[in-house]
């Protein structure tokens, strides 16, 4: 009888343990995610965006765009065509606060972006299920063009794409230095719908450049700024480091493709010992019945 009571003793024991550890992992996290923006002059795509609110949840916040032309997990603000479910990360102040600045005009693959509404999603990283999003509209102008990247690093290929006036047959490409000083002048054909594209290899020293679009009979000209970065390493040709450049830092190390990020739950003592209190218990059994 003593024997039979010691069995369901550690059983029920080992459970005990079990159902308190994983009460742990439900309360480990806690706090809250909240997110605002403001526009400071429209809602076009190429305006700039501030983004703020506040953490209490973790150190570091993340965030991340959906919307049409853009997969469903979300990408990063800064690079939509980064890695799917990751995003930006974003320092918590002191006073668990949190600001980002977003240049749309400096988002690289911005041009899979269209007149639609797009979601953003702040979440912290080390509990991504703590989140709070907002929705914004933005509006691809009627004339434009975009950077395939910006910034750029020397010797990257860059293209440009947009839309000009309709009865345009082509248009004139001028790349210009602070000065106004022409450095490079592209023609590139224009379709009837007013679609134009063209690359070429950047071959400008590091600094900040202009991009104009024009035609004589254009009453619209278009305007691109572009920045060239001091590359990652002294290599020709390779791709300068974003997250050197932009404020705040790009693209969380992040996830693999669609994983979201791990939470961290340290393991409790009280969940070591119901462990080592299961393997006893489990060893004790086996050896009543082999005797």
């Amino acid at each position: 009888m003593q024997a039979h009571r010691k069995k369901l003793v550690f059983p029920a024991f080992f459970m005990l343990m079990l159902v308190m550890c994983m009460t742990g992992v439900v309360s480990a996290a806690n706090g809250t995610v909240t997110i605002t923006y403001r526009f400071t002059g429209g809602n076009y795509l190429g305006d700039t965006v501030f983004f703020d609110g506040t953490n209490t949840a973790g150190n570091v916040t993340v965030l991340k765009i959906t919307g049409p032309g853009l997969p469903g997990a979300g990408v990063p603000l800064y690079d939509a065509t980064g890695s799917v479910g990751s995003g930006n990360t974003i320092d918590v102040g002191t006073n668990n606060d949190w600001s980002f600045t977003w240049d749309t005009n400096r988002m690289k693959g911005n041009n899979l972006l269209q007149t639609a509404r797009y979601t953003i999603t702040a979440y912290d990283r080390d509990h991504p299920e703590i989140s709070s999003s907002t929705s914004i509209m933005l509006k691809r102008p009627e004339f434009y063009v975009v950077a395939s990247q910006n910034p750029v690093g020397p010797g990257d290929y860059i293209q440009l794409t947009g839309f000009a006036e309709k009865g345009v047959s082509y248009v004139k490409i001028d790349v210009t230095d602070p000065s106004g000083n022409i450095l490079h002048t592209f023609i590139s054909p224009v379709s009837a719908t007013g679609y134009f594209q063209y690359g070429f290899h950047v071959d400008m020293p590091p600094g900040q450049y202009r991009v104009i679009v024009s035609n004589p009979s254009m009453k619209n000209g278009l305007d691109q700024s572009l920045i060239v970065a001091v590359p990652a390493t002294p290599v020709s040709g390779i791709s300068m480091n974003e997250t050197a450049t932009l404020t705040p830092v790009v693209t969380s190390p992040a996830p693999a493709a669609t994983s979201p990020i791990p939470t961290r739950v340290p393991i409790s003592p009280i969940c070591a010992i119901a462990g080592i209190t299961g393997a006893i218990a489990l060893f004790w059994t086996v050896g009543r019945k082999n005797t």
